[in-house]
């Protein structure tokens, strides 16, 4: 069966080489274009199943390519994942309302990333793992070598130039990054892997603990109906004291059986309880509000969840939703981060309310020559701060609601036809997720904003 195709477009031949390498693992047969017009000669005859877009290209760009592919009946249908080095808010609402599938950043490509979007799009992993690099035309075979070529080269001049040695180790450093990004995925998905085998086991225990109980009281009935039995046919004063005797062991087993099952039931969910809690523990969202929600949604099948919805859940714990002071917040990374968590949602069957919290951190302050506030310097000690707290800011809603964030909510059709709403909140610094440290003479202005970045985050909450 012949492999789907795979496009890249990019006039970087390091970028293609990394690309090529982290989609070695799907089941797919990568080409490459070194142009966005070489890649519209080749959409005249082929008909791949993604194409990955470079923005900053020389000659036609990014965009214009991708308007010319959308323009075209015969290439309309075909999902773009535009993806570049800039990462910021007019980038991505351009990409979306240009008909882009997804966005990824160069800076921050890891395959976790990597395999969301391409999930998406139905195409997995190959079963037999790596896929072997297939034959091609001499012209791609010496694009994807030149890279290795490049570094070599970059060796051998490191001891006659500092600026070639900082590539080589800005390269070995990427690919370092790609290698703990697969292994933090292999983690993640051994972690799912337990809590599905652990869950199975004791719905399995449960059963046959509820078995068990079962035959025992019917054993128990037709005992007792043999001895009424033989008293009514013997009406003897022994058979009276066997018969009272019966059915006070009758009781107490009776007794202690429904205990037994209401200790597995608790343990059970003392048990799951655990685990979610120890492996949700690290996710910036608020989960205490999760268990409620699913339950009103899923009463008619009593402690089912989709797998789609632990894997949203589970994707959440390694997603960043903190930003920078001054940063907005409904943009950049954050916005992609609530983008994805919305279709992984809505792909498990969600239904209902999101709610969004944007909350700050109080940063330690100080002026400038020209009296303007700025983050004080990492050794000001915090006692002669000013901080943010004190400046009596006003968290308005209106404030945030970017040009990126309203096309977001647009374009996404979970939002459009109502499965999923987003509600919106701003807890300005009332609900800090980290405590600060205790003002004393010895605490700098360094270590009280790094806790400061820490609170100012993004928080998703589903609604009891």
């Amino acid at each position: 069966m012949n492999r789907k195709q795979a496009l890249i477009v990019d006039d970087s031949k390091t970028a293609q080489y990394l690309l090529n390498r982290m989609l070695q693992t799907y089941d797919l047969r990568i080409d490459v274009a070194a142009s966005a017009e070489e890649a519209l000669a080749y959409l005249s005859y082929n008909h791949p199943a993604v194409i990955f877009l470079d923005q900053q290209m020389t000659g036609m760009t990014g965009f214009e390519a991708l308007k010319t592919i959308k323009a075209n009946p015969h290439t309309a249908l075909i999902p773009v994942i535009m993806y570049s080095s800039q990462n910021d808010d007019l980038f991505v609402s351009q990409a979306i309302a240009l008909g882009a599938q997804g966005v990824l950043s160069k800076g921050a490509m890891q395959p976790a990333n990597l395999q969301q979007v391409l999930e998406r799009l139905n195409i997995r992993m190959g079963t037999a793992g790596a896929a072997p690099v297939p034959d091609a035309p001499a012209s791609q075979t010496a694009v994807a070598a030149e890279p290795v070529m490049e570094i070599v080269a970059t060796r051998e001049q490191a001891t006659t130039d500092a600026a070639d040695l900082d590539k080589v180790r800005l390269q070995v450093g990427r690919l370092f990054e790609l290698h703990i990004a697969d292994i933090k995925t292999h983690l993640n998905n051994s972690t799912q892997f337990i809590l599905k085998r652990l869950s199975t086991s004791i719905d399995k225990a449960a059963s046959r603990e509820a078995s068990v109980a079962g035959n025992s009281l019917a054993s128990i009935k037709s005992a007792v109906a043999a001895a009424l039995a033989t008293e009514r046919r013997k009406g003897s004063l022994a058979n009276r004291l066997l018969l009272a005797a019966s059915i006070a062991v009758t009781v107490v087993f009776g007794y202690l059986l429904v205990q037994m099952q209401a200790d597995v039931a608790a343990s059970s969910q003392k048990v799951l309880a655990a685990l979610e809690a120890k492996s949700l523990d690290r996710s910036m969202m608020t989960v205490a509000a999760v268990a409620p929600a699913f339950q009103d949604r899923a009463k008619d099948v009593p402690g089912s969840i989709h797998p789609a919805l632990l894997q949203a859940l589970s994707w959440a714990q390694h997603a960043d939703f903190h930003f920078e002071y001054g940063e907005q917040p409904l943009s950049g990374a954050r916005l992609s981060n609530l983008h994805q968590l919305v279709q992984l949602l809505a792909d498990g069957g969600y239904r209902g309310p999101l709610v969004v919290n944007i909350n700050f951190g109080n940063f330690c302050l100080e002026q400038d020559e020209t009296n303007t506030l700025r983050l004080a310097r990492s050794d000001v000690r915090v006692s002669n701060c000013k901080m943010q707290k004190d400046l009596n800011a006003q968290f308005l809603i209106n404030d945030y609601l970017t040009l990126q964030y309203q096309t977001f909510e647009k374009n996404l059709a979970p939002l459009q036809d109502g499965r999923i709403s987003i509600r919106l909140v701003t807890n300005g610094m009332s609900t800090p997720g980290v405590e600060y440290p205790p003002v004393t003479p010895q605490v700098s202005a360094g270590e009280w904003n790094r806790t400061a970045l820490r609170n100012n985050r993004i928080s998703v909450q589903f609604p009891n």
